[in-house]
C-alpha cells in the first residue's frame, strides 16, 4: 500500500474507475481533458492523494492502481434544513444514503449527522445532530398553489463556487411532476446538483417542498426533442409534514405571516446547512445510481465502453450498450 495521487471518476455517485498519475499537476490536466470529453452532469472527475494497492503496468511500465483503499471517500454533497430547536434536520434520502459518515457544515463548524428515518419513495430523510439552530423552518400546512413565489435555498454545486448558501427564486409551475407524480410540485426557479434536499419555501418563509431534481437535459432531448429550461422538482410539503409527523417531529400550526426578503434571507442562513457525504471504498463498488426523474433506476457501467461509444451514438444507447448488471 502506498499513498498516490489518483484521478477518480465517479458516475451518479459511484467510483467506477481510478488512474494513476505522477502528481497533482499532471492529474488535473488529464481531468480538464476528460471533462471536455464528457458532457453529463452525473459524472464527476476528482483528482486527489489517496491509499492505494499499486502495481507496474508490464505493457507501459507505470504504475498502476489497483485498488483504492481508503477507509472514506468524499462521494458528494447536498443541502439539509433544520425543522426542530433540537437539531433535527430534512434532506433527500439519495443525498445521504450510501454515507459511512455524513457531515453537517453550520457557521463554520462541523458535526455528525444520524439517519433516524427515511422514505425511499419520496426521497427523504430525517437527521439527527447535536447542533442547536440559530432559526429553523415550520412546514406549511397547505401545499403550494399554481403560480405562488417561491424560494429554493441550497448549496448548487457544493461548495466549489463558494461556501455561502445560494438562494434562487421563481414560481410554482405545476402542481405535478412528472408522469404525473403527484407528491411532487413543478417549479421554475433553479436547482443545480447540489441543491437536493434542500428547502423550497414561500413568501412567509415555510416550506412548501423540499428540492428533489431537474429535468435531465439528455433525456428531455431524447423524448422530446428540445432542452428543457426551468423545469425542476420539489416533494410537496404534505408529503414531507406526513413524514415527520409519523417521527415525532412537531410542527407550528400558528397561521402563517408574510414576512419581508430581509428577514426571509436572514432565515435562510440560519436554518439551511451544507451536508457532505464520505463513503467507504467497498460500499461504493456496491452502489447502484439513483432514479432520475423519469422513474427508471440507471445502474453504473464501464466508462471506457461509454466514451467510446458516446463518440457515435446517443446517450441512451451508450448506458444500456455499458451498463455493468
Amino acid at each position: 500500500m502506498e499513498i498516490v495521487t489518483a484521478l477518480l471518476l465517479f458516475l451518479n455517485g459511484s467510483m467506477i474507475e481510478h488512474v494513476y498519475k505522477a502528481d497533482l499537476k499532471s492529474c488535473n490536466e488529464s481531468k480538464i481533458m476528460a471533462e471536455s470529453v464528457v458532457n453529463s452532469n452525473s459524472v464527476v472527475f476528482v483528482c486527489k492523494k489517496v491509499k492505494a494497492k499499486v502495481t507496474i503496468d508490464e505493457g507501459t511500465n507505470t504504475k498502476k492502481i489497483v485498488k483504492v483503499l481508503d477507509d472514506k471517500i468524499f462521494t458528494g454533497s447536498g443541502t439539509a434544513f433544520f425543522i426542530s430547536d433540537k437539531g433535527h434536520m430534512i434532506t433527500n434520502h439519495h443525498v445521504v444514503n450510501y454515507c459511512n459518515i455524513t457531515k453537517v457544515s453550520y457557521f463554520g463548524k462541523t458535526g455528525t449527522a444520524k439517519i433516524l428515518a427515511y422514505d425511499r419513495v419520496n426521497d427523504l430523510a430525517l437527521l439527527e445532530t447535536d447542533i442547536i439552530p440559530k432559526d429553523k423552518f415550520d412546514i406549511s400546512n397547505r401545499d403550494p398553489k399554481l403560480l405562488d413565489d417561491i424560494y429554493v435555498a441550497g448549496y448548487p454545486f457544493g461548495k466549489a463556487v463558494s461556501s455561502s448558501v445560494k438562494v434562487t427564486k421563481g414560481v410554482v409551475s405545476a402542481l405535478a411532476g412528472s408522469q404525473d407524480n403527484y407528491a411532487l410540485v413543478q417549479i421554475d426557479a433553479a436547482i443545480q446538483p447540489g441543491n437536493s434536499g434542500g428547502p423550497i419555501v414561500n413568501t412567509s418563509g415555510d416550506v412548501v417542498g423540499v428540492a428533489v431534481a431537474k429535468l435531465d437535459f439528455k433525456d428531455a432531448m431524447e423524448s422530446y426533442g428540445v432542452i428543457p429550461e426551468n423545469t425542476n422538482f420539489g416533494i410537496k410539503s404534505s408529503i414531507l409534514k406526513n413524514f415527520t409527523s409519523a417521527n415525532s417531529i412537531k410542527n407550528s400550526e400558528e397561521e402563517p405571516k408574510e414576512i419581508s426578503t430581509e428577514v426571509l434571507g436572514e432565515k435562510i442562513q440560519n436554518a439551511t446547512a451544507y451536508v457532505g457525504c464520505w463513503t467507504a471504498e467497498t460500499k461504493i463498488a456496491a452502489m447502484k445510481t439513483v432514479k432520475t426523474v423519469f422513474g427508471q433506476p440507471r445502474l453504473a457501467f464501464d466508462f471506457a465502453c461509454y466514451n467510446s461509444c458516446k463518440e457515435r451514438n446517443p446517450d441512451g444507447i451508450c448506458q444500456q450498450q455499458c451498463a455493468l448488471n
